[in-house]
C-alpha cells in the first residue's frame, strides 16, 4: 500500500505544494506555507498564522508590484510587540510574509482555508495561535476560522481579538478560545503592575477564568510551554514597552507572587 505523503494531502484540498515548504496561488505564485513554526516569542511547536498589524497602511512590494495594505488591528496599541523583534530587524522578509497573507484573507478565504487545513493534517499540528500579529477584520474571516476549526477537531486554536463581533466566536468549539482583550469598565487585558493586580482582583472576585501570563516575570517563558492562552477567558499581560521597566516598578515584587502562585496543573 503506497505511503500517503503530505504531497497528497495537500492534493486533497487542491493545493499546489512543492515538497519544501511552498505552496501555490494564482496569483503570488509559489509562497510559504501560511502557518510558520513559533517565533521568538511563542516558541516551537505552536503554529501562528500572522497579518499586518495596527491600523497603519504599510508600502510593501511583492512579486515587483507595490502595494498600499491598511493593517488588520482597530487600533495601534502603545508597545505593540508586534511591530518589534524580527518585523524591525527583518523588515524585508516579515513584511512581504505578512502583507501576502493579509491580502488572501481579503481576497481569497477559501484558498486560506484550504491551505491552513491541509497544512494542520500534513504536518500534524497540534497548537495553531491566530495572529501573532493582526487582528480579525471582517466577518468573513472570522467564519473562516470556524470552518477551520470544526475541520481540525484534533488541534487546539486560540487568539485575542479587539474585534468586537468576534469575542465570542469561538464558544461552541471545545478546542478553541478567544481571549478576551477588552475588560469591560477597564480597558484593555494589558498595563503596568498596578493596573494588572487591580484588574486581576476585579476579575476573580467577579468568578472569571483569568490568568497572568508569565512572560513578563520570565523572558524565557514562552507559549509551547505554557498554553494558558488556549483554557482561560481573561489572560493579562505586562506592559511590552522598552520604556516600561517592569523589574523595576515598586509593585513588581507582589505581581511577581501573583503569577507564580497561579495553579499550572489548571493548564
Amino acid at each position: 500500500m503506497a505511503r500517503i505523503t503530505k504531497k497528497d494531502i495537500y492534493k486533497q484540498y487542491e493545493i499546489d505544494f512543492d515538497g519544501n515548504g511552498h505552496i501555490y496561488h494564482n496569483k503570488y505564485g509559489w509562497i510559504s506555507c501560511l502557518l510558520v513554526d513559533g517565533n521568538e516569542k511563542i516558541g516551537k511547536g505552536v503554529y501562528h498564522f500572522s497579518t499586518l498589524p495596527t491600523n497603519q497602511i504599510f508600502h510593501v512590494v511583492i512579486n515587483n508590484v507595490s502595494y498600499d495594505i491598511m493593517g488588520t488591528c482597530t487600533c495601534n496599541c502603545k508597545g505593540c510587540y508586534a511591530t518589534k523583534g524580527n518585523f524591525q530587524r527583518f523588515p524585508e522578509k516579515v513584511l512581504p510574509s505578512l502583507a501576502i497573507r493579509t491580502l488572501l484573507i481579503r481576497e481569497d478565504l477559501d484558498f486560506v482555508k484550504r491551505a491552513i487545513i491541509a497544512q494542520i493534517k500534513a504536518d500534524k499540528i497540534s497548537f495553531v495561535r491566530i495572529h501573532a500579529s493582526g487582528d480579525f477584520d471582517s466577518l468573513a474571516y472570522v467564519e473562516t476560522w470556524q470552518e477551520i476549526i470544526k475541520a481540525c477537531a484534533d488541534c487546539v486554536f486560540w487568539t485575542y481579538t479587539k474585534y468586537n463581533d468576534a469575542e465570542n466566536a469561538f464558544d461552541i468549539f471545545d478546542n478553541a478560545n478567544i481571549v478576551k482583550s477588552k475588560i469591560p469598565h477597564y480597558g484593555f487585558n494589558f498595563g503596568h503592575c498596578d493596573y494588572i493586580l487591580a484588574l486581576y482582583e476585579h476579575l476573580k472576585n467577579m468568578g472569571e477564568s483569568v490568568y497572568i501570563c508569565r512572560c513578563g516575570i520570565d523572558p524565557q517563558q514562552h507559549c509551547n510551554t505554557c498554553k494558558g492562552c488556549s483554557k482561560h477567558k481573561y489572560v493579562l499581560f505586562l506592559e511590552h514597552s522598552t520604556e516600561y521597566k517592569v523589574n523595576k516598578d515598586p509593585l513588581y515584587d507582589t505581581l511577581k507572587a501573583v503569577i507564580e502562585s497561579q495553579d499550572f496543573s489548571e493548564i
